[in-house]
C-alpha cells in the first residue's frame, strides 16, 4: 500500500529555494490536501501517484502484547541498489502529515546534505500519551516496556529486513519527545542520537534528573547526542533550561547536548527535524570545495570514523565533480573518477551518464552510446540519458 502525494504538492517541493521554506510549505499543502493512507485505489487514483512516501505494515509485539502499526519510507533507489543506511525511528507517524514531511525531507536532503536514510514510523493508536508514566503512581512500566520492544523486537526486526548500519536515530515530539529523553537516560546505546521536540519534561521532572546523576548516562563511553528543540510560546522556557542545567553539570565527554529555543514556532516546531539532521550532520556536504578525488574520498573516510559506519562518497558529490573536470577538459582525470565511481555504484544510472558524456568528448561515440543505454537500462524513464542519447544521434 502506497502513501502518495499529488501533483501541486510534487511542484512545491521541486521549486522550493531552500529547506526550511520547503518544510514549511509541505506542512501547509498536506494539511489543506488532506493527505492519506488509503489501501485500495479508486477511480480518481486512476494515475501514477506523483510523489510516493511510503507503506503500511505491522509487527506483533509479545513484549507489548499488541500488534504494532508501522509506516516505512525507503530511500529513491533503494531498490536498485546495494547500499545500506542509517534508519531514523519516529513515535507516532500515525500523524500523517508530519511522517510526509519527515519522508520528504530525507529525501530532499538526502546524498546532498545528509546521507541517506530508511524511516520507520511507529504509530501510536492510543496517542502519545501512552509513552509516558501513569499519572496515578507515575509507574513507568508502559514506556520501559516500548523501550524492551525497540530493543528485542522492532530494531532486530529492521535490521534483518532492510539492509542496514549500525547508526540509528530516535525522533518524538511533546509526550514522545518525552520518551526520547527517557530512553536516552534508561539505555543510552540504543540509539547513537535522539531528538526531541518540545518535550514534556514536566513529567517526572525528579525521576529524569536522578537518572541523569546516577544513572547509565554515567557510564556512556561510545558518542551519543540529544537534541532537545522547542518553542519560547508553549511553556517550556523554564522547563528546558533547568534540565540542562543538570545535564550540563553531570554529562560524559562522550555525550553531545545542544538546546534550541525558537521564537513563535508553536508546539512541536515545523523546522525542528530540518534543523536537528544539519546539526547532526554540519559537514557532510563540504564546507570547502573538493576538487580532486582524493580529498573526496578522504572527507568522507573521516565521516565514517565519526560516525562509526562507512560512508561512502554521494554519488552527487562525485557526479558534480567528474563534470568539473569535464568541463574543465580533463578527461583522463574525469574518466577515473567515474571508473571509481562506478565501482562503488554499480547500479548510479547518473554516472554511466557522466562517463558516457567522457566517452563522448574523447570521440568514442558508440561507447558513449552504451554508456547512455546502461542509464535507461536501470531507469528507463530516465529524461537525462535519453537526452543525451538524442544528442549523440543528430
Amino acid at each position: 500500500m502506497n502513501i502518495s502525494l499529488t501533483e501541486p504538492l510534487k511542484e512545491v517541493i521541486k521549486n522550493a529555494r531552500g529547506v526550511k521554506l520547503m518544510m514549511m510549505l509541505l506542512v501547509a499543502n498536506l494539511i489543506a490536501l488532506n493527505t492519506n493512507f488509503a489501501q485500495e485505489k479508486t477511480e480518481s487514483d486512476l494515475d501514477e501517484p506523483a510523489v510516493t512516501l511510503g507503506k503500511i505494515s505491522s509487527l506483533q509485539s509479545k513484549v507489548l502484547g499488541k500488534t504494532i502499526p508501522l509506516s516505512i519510507h525507503l530511500p529513491e533507489n533503494y531498490d536498485n541498489s546495494r547500499k545500506t543506511y542509517p534508519v531514523l525511528y519516529m513515535l507516532g507517524s500515525d500523524y500523517q502529515a508530519r511522517f510526509a514531511m519527515l519522508a520528504s525531507t530525507l529525501d530532499y536532503m538526502g546524498e546532498g546534505q545528509i546521507p541517506e536514510m530508511v524511516l520507520i514510523g511507529i504509530d501510536l493508536p492510543e496517542g502519545n500519551s501512552i509513552l509516558l508514566p501513569t499519572r496515578e503512581n507515575q509507574d513507568t512500566t508502559i514506556p520501559d516496556g516500548y523501550i524492551d520492544f525497540f530493543e528485542t523486537e522492532l530494531i532486530p526486526y529492521v535490521d534483518n529486513t532492510y539492509r542496514t548500519v549500525p547508526f540509528r536515530v530516535l525522533f518524538g515530539g511533546s509526550n514522545s519527545g518525552f520518551f526520547t529523553v527517557y530512553t536516552l537516560l534508561s539505555n543510552p546505546l540504543l540509539f547513537n542520537s535522539y531528538l526531541a521536540s518540545s518535550p514534556s519534561l514536566m513529567i517526572i521532572p525528579e525521576v529524569l534528573q536522578q537518572k541523569i546523576k546516577s544513572g547509565p548516562l554515567q557510564t556512556l563511553s561510545e558518542n551519543r547526542s540529544l537534541h532537545i528543540i522547542y518553542s519560547d510560546d508553549e511553556g517550556l522556557t523554564e522547563i528546558v533550561p533547568e534540565f540542562s542545567r543538570v545535564i550540563e553539570e553531570h554529562k560524559p565527554e562522550s555525550f553531545t547536548y545542544k538546546v534550541d529555543e525558537l521564537v513563535n514556532q508553536g508546539h512541536v516546531p515545523a523546522m525542528d527535524f530540518t534543523q536537528y539532521l544539519l546539526t547532526l550532520f554540519p559537514d557532510f556536504n563540504p564546507y570547502e570545495k573538493l576538487d580532486s578525488l582524493d580529498k573526496v574520498i578522504q572527507h568522507f573516510e573521516v565521516l565514517s570514523k565519526r560516525y562509526g559506519y562507512e560512508i561512502q562518497p554521494p554519488i552527487s558529490v562525485l557526479m558534480d565533480l567528474g563534470f568539473d573536470m569535464i568541463i574543465s577538459k580533463n578527461l583522463v582525470v574525469a574518466e577515473e573518477i567515474y571508473q571509481y565511481s562506478l565501482q562503488v555504484y554499480p547500479e548510479g544510472k547518473l554516472l554511466y551518464v557522466g562517463m558516457g558524456v567522457v566517452r563522448r568528448n574523447q570521440g568514442q561515440l558508440e561507447n558513449a552510446r552504451l554508456m547512455f543505454e546502461k542509464a535507461l537500462t536501470i531507469d528507463p524513464d530516465f529524461s537525462l540519458a535519453k537526452r543525451w542519447l538524442q544528442r549523440l544521434e543528430k
